[in-house]
């Protein structure tokens, strides 16, 4: 099924040479991750998601440390992932690499419990041959350390506004999404002031509006009904 995902472009930012951060690859695939504190305060995490030719491959991952204070350095270009955690029920795993070999296998590698909806993400925004760099919450955080949770959510605003592109994940595509989708481009891009009249069109809309990610607040300070006067 094809998945409902938005692009937005943003500033770009460059980043130094990456620390690889955890611990040392096991034997074990039920290990768990264990992060490493991070270096400098106003360092983040990035993400590199590696890719695979089978999509049903589990998902391996390796992080490494930027410094947001240091621009115009290196080569890395990142992308911000936007979702929904979703439900803590019924939680995925993901392999940390923690060294610079790449296995197929995830004997080398330590586990880290995401949500379903962040699992299913990553397995759609997953190349066959070509790794991406992300920067993802859930994974880029160390969610058990409330004192790195405070001081990267005050960066936040910072780290999306330097990814290269924000990424929007919807969930999977379902009642005509990608209809609602493609008429909202289309819209957008023509720069229409009349409203769509289409009803089916309407009706996809309105469903796509009501899911998850538009209800919350933050959602660039904009409510369902000014994103239809736009339409």
């Amino acid at each position: 099924m094809t998945p409902t995902v938005l692009d937005a472009t943003t500033g770009i930012s460059v980043i130094a040479q990456p620390r690889r951060l955890g611990n040392p690859a096991p034997g074990n695939p039920g290990d768990n991750f264990c992060y490493s504190p991070l270096l400098q305060q106003g360092n983040t995490r990035l993400l590199r998601l590696l890719p695979h030719k089978d999509a049903e491959a589990p998902i391996q991952c390796q992080l490494f440390e930027y410094p947001l204070q240091e621009p115009n350095r290196g080569a890395h270009l990142y992308d911000a992932l936007s979702y929904v955690w979703g439900s803590e029920q019924d939680k995925q795993p993901i392999f940390i690499q923690s060294d610079d070999k790449v296995d197929d296998s995830t004997g080398k590698n330590r586990r880290l419990l995401v949500t379903a909806n962040l699992h299913a993400a990553l397995s759609h925004l997953r190349d066959r041959f070509l790794e991406r760099v992300m920067w993802i919450d859930a994974v880029c955080i160390n969610q058990e350390d409330d004192d790195e949770k405070g001081r990267q959510v005050q960066s936040m605003a910072k780290i999306y506004a330097c990814a290269n592109r924000v990424i929007v994940w919807l969930r999977e595509a379902a009642s005509d999404s990608d209809k609602a989708l493609t008429a909202i481009r289309k819209a957008a891009k023509a720069r229409r002031e009349s409203p769509i009249t289409n009803k089916p069109t309407l009706q996809a809309i309105f469903a796509l509006l009501e899911r998850e990610w538009f209800q919350r607040i933050w959602v660039c300070g904009k409510t369902k009904d000014s994103w239809l006067q736009r339409c």
